[in-house]
């Protein structure tokens, strides 16, 4: 069939969404790209637009997570501004612009992006710049300061941060506060440098700032929010030992890590503690029971007796002349526990007990419920939490990471139920919400699936462009290996193969090569020649073609016996000044040009090795022997490359061997085959096998192969039998029309 200019499948063209950037993304994006392949880049007012919009926006949606790449591009375009700026016009971004710009890294948007080495280096050029201009004031100074050194705290770049801060206190003291200390030792808390952290207190205490209480409270915290148990309990110790008293805030997230991590009988005395010293309030007595309530049931207590502490409890506060009673939060506490344990029964028999006491579920509770219920795959009763929820107002979008674990969990349900799928996701784009990679994959392939190409473009134009190259790369990846699932047609891996590699213009070159691999395995070489000329025209210089990849191309051509595709290959090499043809690349294009008919052209490039200063390989010989079977007169090449072998002693392998005794059979010198086969192990020392016979019998005309099995099975019965129990095929001519005789599938295919 003819192909399209574009692709293989006609359908009609529908109106895609354009993707969707940031603001100023797409600008700086196209810096980067202009800058790469030295062409011109965007005005440098566009670029100032873009780097103050990009900034302006993360900074009113502090949700949203600001990836490291996209601090690359500000970095690349602050850089480039740098570069191009003149004595008039200067830089273009004012001292506020740029110590706003700083403010934004410190951002917890920021702050979840997993590289750091953009945002250090962002900040540190901002605050040269900023410390270069003449209008600078020491309000912005001091801001400009203290942002570097709470990022560079909080970047794992402790040591710097420390050097600022103390250069700063010798010129302002007053400039310099308690928390930005705690934030350069909770720094090398992230490091683990503990000999630091201790170093950093007694410079605090030097400069007459103590590490007090509240101090102790923000190291705790940081090493419970991290889960690292037995530091929790070092530096809980450490207070303790110099003489601070802990906060009760202190005392809960202590008495936190050792319930959920099972720590109880170390945490038993301060549960005491607490107990001892018990609250006064009623707000803080609920505190209380939460951190009471929880240490029962990580002792095993069951829901009956937690009731009946409930009641313990409620009587003792009335005693001290407390009017206290249990609410909602504190059944919370429990599922949480329950969910944290894997225990969704134990959760919705905590959740009974809150209603036994009339307490109905909050969006707190509902929000625990989607989560248990997802993790134990009962999805019905995670729609219906969802259900319940949406009609709750929630202060922040708490409930879009339990929406995508439901989306990802419904689209691996079997059966499908496509419809309550779509409808989630239909709530979230109302909503604006942004989907989370896995979420995007996951929708991605059911759309894949059912052949709904233009959604899966839609989805992929919405969401990918504002991943992290990490994310854009898995989601890349689960797509790809949709495209090898062989009870897919053709025809829709084609399709979702174009959407792929026009989305992820990054996926790599072994990637792309198996999708070489599998085109020609489905029998379409067009297909897989265009993959690989999309691999050649790529304006990227890390994605070309090697010469490993000619090479499997001309194999699978060779297989294929695809002129076309072998004319429009072999073109794009001669005009390819990076790959130096060898012995491989050549021995591909004549197992090409053989497998297309044109074995005469094949045997130029025998001619191409043999002159070449690396020379042929045994792999040479052989498809170069092959090619004189087919070649006219190709006798005459034949002998001359088998006396080469004989002059220079070169030692004659079975394969070889049954490559000559083929190429003669080719031109239907019969007698001079069994001469060498009679002869082999006086020649050459080897026993006629059924490699030998084989290649003799299929290499003939269809003419002399009634012949042959005669004299076979009279001279050598045993092997000829032997070759008979081989499979067998329709002789077929190099041109790829089927002949009258069979073939014998014995040997191996000749690779490169």
């Amino acid at each position: 069939p003819a192909r399209t200019l574009f692709g293989f499948s006609r359908q009609p063209t529908l109106k895609q969404k354009p993707p969707d950037f940031d603001p100023g993304l797409k600008e700086m994006l196209q810096l980067g790209q202009t800058l790469a392949k030295h062409e011109r880049p965007p005005e440098r007012s566009i670029l100032i637009s873009a780097f103050t919009s990009f900034v302006l926006d993360k900074q009113e949606n502090e949700r949203v997570a600001v990836e490291d790449s996209q601090i690359g591009l500000l970095l690349t375009t602050f850089r480039y501004l740098q570069d191009t700026q003149n004595e008039q016009g200067g830089l273009g971004l004012s001292v506020g612009e740029m110590v706003n710009a700083m403010s934004l890294l410190t951002g917890t948007g920021v702050r979840r992006a997993v590289e750091t080495t953009n945002t250090v280096a962002l900040a540190r050029s901002l605050y040269d710049e900023v410390n270069r201009k003449e209008e600078l004031t020491a309000e912005y100074r001091h801001q400009g300061l203290k942002t570097l050194i709470e990022l560079l705290a909080a970047k794992k770049k402790p040591m710097e941060a420390r050097a600022l801060l103390e250069e700063q206190w010798t010129e302002d003291p007053a400039s310099t506060d308690r928390k930005q200390w705690i934030n350069i030792i909770l720094g090398f808390a992230k490091v683990d440098e503990q000999d630091q952290m201790i170093k950093t207190i007694e410079i605090m205490e030097g400069h007459d700032i103590s590490f007090d209480s509240q101090a102790h409270q923000y190291v705790v915290e940081f090493y419970a929010s991290n889960k690292n148990v037995e530091m929790t309990k070092k530096w809980y110790d450490y207070g303790v030992v110099n003489g601070l008293k802990p906060t009760q805030r202190t005392l809960r997230r202590v008495l936190g890590v050792c319930i959920y991590n099972n720590e109880l009988e170390w945490g038993e005395p301060l549960l005491r503690s607490l107990v001892d010293g018990e609250l006064s309030n009623a707000k803080d007595s609920k505190a209380y029971w939460k951190l009471v309530l929880q240490w029962a049931a990580a002792k095993g207590k069951s829901v009956e007796e937690l009731d009946r502490l409930l009641n313990v409890m409620i009587q003792k506060t009335g005693e001290q002349g407390m009017e206290v009673r249990p609410d909602i939060g504190l059944i919370n506490s429990l599922i949480a526990f329950a969910t944290f344990k894997n225990d969704p029964y134990t959760a919705e028999r905590y959740l009974a007990l809150g209603r036994r006491w009339g307490l109905e579920p909050d969006s707190k509770t509902l929000l625990l419920q989607l989560d248990y219920r997802i993790s134990s795959g009962d999805l019905d009763g995670a729609k219906a939490a969802y259900d319940e929820l949406k009609g709750r107002e929630l202060e922040t979008d708490a409930d879009l990471k339990f929406i995508n674990r439901l989306i990802v969990a419904m689209c691996n349900q079997k059966p499908l139920k496509y419809n309550v799928l779509m409808e989630l996701v239909d709530d979230l784009t109302e909503r604006k919400a942004r989907l989370n990679p896995e979420t995007v994959s996951a929708l991605a392939l059911v759309h894949l699936q059912r052949g709904e190409l233009h959604d899966l473009i839609d989805l992929l134009n919405t969401h990918v462009y504002r991943f992290e190259a990490n994310a854009r790369l898995s989601i890349c990846h689960d797509l790809i290996q949709f495209c090898f699932d062989r009870s897919m047609l053709t025809a829709r891996i084609w399709d979702a193969y174009n959407i792929i590699r026009q989305t992820f213009k990054e996926m790599d070159l072994e990637t792309r090569t198996k999708m070489i691999v599998e085109f020609f395995e489905r029998g379409r070489s067009d297909m897989a020649t265009h993959v690989f000329g999309h691999i050649r025209h790529l304006d990227s210089p890390d994605i070309k073609p090697t010469l490993e990849a000619y090479v499997l191309v001309f194999e699978g051509i060779a297989k294929a016996a695809d002129a076309e595709s072998l004319a429009l290959v072999h073109n794009m090499l001669k005009l390819d000044a990076t790959v130096e043809p060898n012995t491989k690349l050549y021995n591909a294009l004549m197992l090409a040009y053989m497998g297309c008919g044109d074995p005469r052209q094949a045997l130029i490039f025998w001619d191409d090795i043999i002159h070449s200063r690396e020379g042929p390989t045994y792999n040479s010989i052989q498809i170069a022997l092959r090619a004189c079977g087919d070649a006219p007169f190709g006798e005459r090449q034949a002998r001359d490359i088998w006396s080469r072998l004989k002059r220079f002693d070169i030692r004659v392998t079975k394969e070889i061997h049954a490559a000559y005794i083929g190429a003669l059979a080719g031109q239907a010198l019969f007698d001079e085959c069994t001469e060498l086969i009679n002869n082999a192990e006086k020649e050459a020392g080897l026993t006629p096998d059924v490699l030998m016979l084989g290649t003799f019998h299929n290499s003939l005309p269809n003419a002399k192969q009634e012949a042959m099995k005669y004299w076979a099975a009279e001279e050598y019965p045993a092997v000829w039998a032997e070759v008979q129990k081989f499979s067998k095929r329709n002789k077929m001519s190099s041109s790829g029309n089927f002949l009258n005789g069979i073939v014998y599938n014995v040997g191996t295919d000749i690779r490169a």
